[in-house]
C-alpha cells in the first residue's frame, strides 16, 4: 500500500461479511488468488480493478452463483459457503449482475417481477395486482415509464435502469452492484447515487464495482482494490486517498490520460448529403480522412439513429453517401462493411458477439476465411496473432468462450472483429461503456492510431469529458436533425452538456 493510501474510518464498524481465504481457478489458472475480505454493516464498499481483475467472479462468488474453489464465506457470522444462490437471496445477499438483462418480449411490471412470480390462488397470476404494485415501485424509484409498456420499447439507459430498481426493490440486507452506471447517462447516475444513499440510510448495506475514481470517491465510504485476480488494497478510504494512488494500484503503473492532438483542415473522406431514416432528417455533414468525429445527442435525438445508419443497421431512407467521392451503399450491414465502413455496437451482448463462441471464432463474426469453400484454420490463427498484437485480449486461450471473459475483454474481442475488416471509417457507439481505465485508454490509442493510417472515426458517447479528448470536431442533434456544430476553442465538457440539456427529441 503506498503511502497516499488511506484506510477507512469505518472500519470500527461490525463485520456484516467475511471472505476468508477464498479462490477460483479454471482448468490451472486463477482468476481469484486467495482473498481474505471484510464488508461492514451499514457500509457502500466499492470494489475497483481492471477488466479481468476478479471482481465480477467475488461477487459472483459471495452471491452463490459461481462455486469458489477455496475458502469460506460467512453472513452475520454465519458460515454460507455450501448454501445456494436462492438461500443466501432469502438470507438477505442480493445481486445485480454486470449484464443483468430485461426480457424484451414482456411488460415492465412483468420485469420487475421476475424471477419471484406468485399465483393469486391456484396458480393463477392478477395482472391488475401485479401492475398496482409495479406502478408503486416505478413512482418510488422516479421511473418515468408505465406499468404496462413492453420492455423491449425501452431505450438500453432504461431498461438498465429497470433492472436495477428490481434488484433493490425487495430490500435485502447486502446489496451488491456490479457495474450499475454502465449505460447510464449523468441524470441517470444521479439518481442511483440517491437511491443507494436513501436506501445505505435506511440500514442496508452495498457493494458498488466501478471502473471510475470519481463514483468511488463520491458513493463509497471504503473501498477494495484488486489486480489480475489478487487483493491489493482493502479499507481505503476513497475520499482521501488520492486519485493517483488508486489508479497506480488499479494499474500498477502510474496512470496518463489519452489526449489527442485535434486536427484541421482535413480532405473529406464520408460526406453525407440530406440522409433521412427513422429517427433523423435532412443530415449534411463531411468527415475528414484523419479525423474523429464526436456525435453528441440525448437518446432520441437523432445521434445514435444516424451512427447505427452508417453501420448499415437503420437504412436510408433518403439521401445519398459518399466514400472518396464514390456513392455507397448503406442500407445493409454487409453492403456498408463491403463499401468500408463499420459499426462497433454498444450493445456486445445482444448485437456483437455470440457468447457461447470462442474468441477466436467471435474475431471472425462475419468475415470468416476460407479456402476451397472451407474455413481456413491457418488463416484464422494468423488473423488472431495480428489482431492480438493490435488489441491485448486477455484470455486463457483462444479457444475460451468470449461469454466467460471481463466485459472489458469482451469489448477488445468486439474491436478486434470490426478491424478484421480493415475499415476506412468505423463508427463506435459508446466504446468504453464497462471497460477499464487502462482499457478505455487503449480503445482510444487504436482510434487516435486508425486515423493515423488514413481513416475516419465517429464517435457516439455520452461521457462530455471523453468526448472532447479524443474527437477533433462534434455534432450535436436534436429533434433528428443536427444543429450545432462545436470545434476549437468552443469543444468543451461545458459546450457539450449546454448542448445536450438544450436538446428536444423526436417522438
Amino acid at each position: 500500500m503506498g503511502p497516499e493510501a488511506v484506510t477507512s474510518s469505518v472500519t470500527g464498524a461490525a463485520p456484516l461479511l467475511e471472505v476468508r481465504g477464498v479462490s477460483k481457478q479454471y482448468g490451472g489458472n486463477y482468476a481469484l488468488e486467495p482473498i481474505d475480505l471484510t464488508i461492514r454493516a451499514g457500509s457502500v464498499h466499492g470494489f475497483l480493478g481492471k477488466n479481468g481483475a476478479g471482481k465480477s467472479t467475488l461477487v459472483s462468488i459471495i452471491a452463490g452463483q459461481t462455486k469458489q474453489t477455496s475458502g469460506q464465506i460467512f453472513f452475520e457470522g454465519v458460515d454460507i459457503s455450501s448454501k445456494t444462490y436462492a438461500e443466501r437471496k432469502e438470507m438477505g445477499i442480493h445481486l445485480l449482475p454486470q449484464h443483468a438483462e430485461v426480457l424484451p418480449e414482456l411488460s415492465v411490471a412483468e420485469n420487475l417481477l421476475l424471477p419471484d412470480f406468485k399465483g393469486a390462488g391456484r396458480g393463477l397470476i392478477r395482472f391488475s395486482k401485479v401492475n398496482e404494485y409495479a406502478t408503486s415501485v416505478l413512482e418510488r424509484y422516479r421511473l418515468p415509464f408505465a406499468a404496462e409498456a413492453m420492455a423491449g420499447t425501452l431505450t438500453l439507459h432504461d431498461q438498465r435502469r429497470l433492472s436495477i430498481a428490481r434488484t433493490l426493490k425487495d430490500g435485502g440486507k447486502l446489496v451488491m452492484l456490479d457495474e450499475p452506471t454502465a449505460s447510464l447517462g449523468k441524470q441517470e447516475r444521479r439518481e442511483l447515487f440517491d437511491w443507494i444513499r436513501e436506501l445505505n440510510a435506511a440500514g442496508q448495506s452495498f457493494v458498488f464495482i466501478s471502473h471510475y475514481n470519481s463514483e468511488i470517491r463520491e458513493i463509497c465510504d471504503e473501498c477494495a482494490v484488486l489486480r489480475d485476480g489478487v487483493l491489493v488494497a482493502d479499507a481505503l478510504d476513497p475520499r482521501v486517498t488520492s486519485s493517483e494512488e488508486i489508479s497506480r494500484l488499479v494499474t500498477g503503473v502510474a496512470h496518463e490520460e489519452f489526449v489527442r492532438d485535434r486536427q484541421t483542415d482535413l480532405q473529406p473522406l464520408l460526406e453525407v448529403h440530406e440522409a433521412r431514416a427513422p429517427g433523423f432528417r435532412g443530415v449534411s455533414l463531411s468527415i475528414g480522412a484523419g479525423e474523429i468525429l464526436g456525435l453528441v445527442g440525448l437518446p432520441g435525438s437523432g445521434a445514435k439513429e444516424f451512427a447505427r445508419a452508417l453501420g448499415g443497421l437503420n437504412p436510408l431512407e433518403a439521401g445519398t453517401v459518399r466514400l472518396r467521392g464514390e456513392t455507397v451503399d448503406l442500407h445493409r450491414v454487409a453492403s456498408a462493411r463491403k463499401a468500408g465502413v463499420c459499426y462497433m455496437t454498444d450493445d456486445r451482448i445482444h448485437e456483437g458477439l455470440v457468447a457461447d463462441l470462442s474468441v477466436m471464432e467471435n474475431l471472425h463474426l462475419g468475415n470468416w476465411p476460407t479456402k476451397s469453400g472451407l474455413v481456413d484454420a491457418a488463416q484464422m490463427g494468423t488473423f488472431y496473432e495480428r489482431i492480438h498484437d493490435r488489441v491485448v485480449i486477455r484470455a486463457w486461450d483462444p479457444s475460451q468462450p468470449v461469454g466467460e471473459l471481463s466485459g472489458g475483454n469482451q469489448q477488445k474481442v468486439l474491436l478486434g472483429s470490426v478491424l478484421g475488416f480493415d475499415p476506412q471509417v468505423v463508427v463506435f457507439d459508446e466504446p468504453t461503456i464497462g471497460v477499464d481505465v487502462g482499457a478505455k485508454e487503449e480503445i482510444h490509442s487504436l482510434m487516435d492510431e486508425l486515423t493515423r493510417q488514413g481513416a475516419a472515426v465517429v464517435v457516439l458517447t455520452y461521457d462530455a469529458d471523453e468526448m472532447c479528448r479524443i474527437v477533433d470536431r462534434a455534432v450535436a442533434f436534436s429533434d433528428g436533425a443536427v444543429v450545432t456544430e462545436l470545434a476549437g476553442d468552443e469543444l468543451t465538457p461545458d459546450r457539450v452538456l449546454s448542448s445536450i440539456s438544450t436538446q428536444k427529441v423526436s417522438s
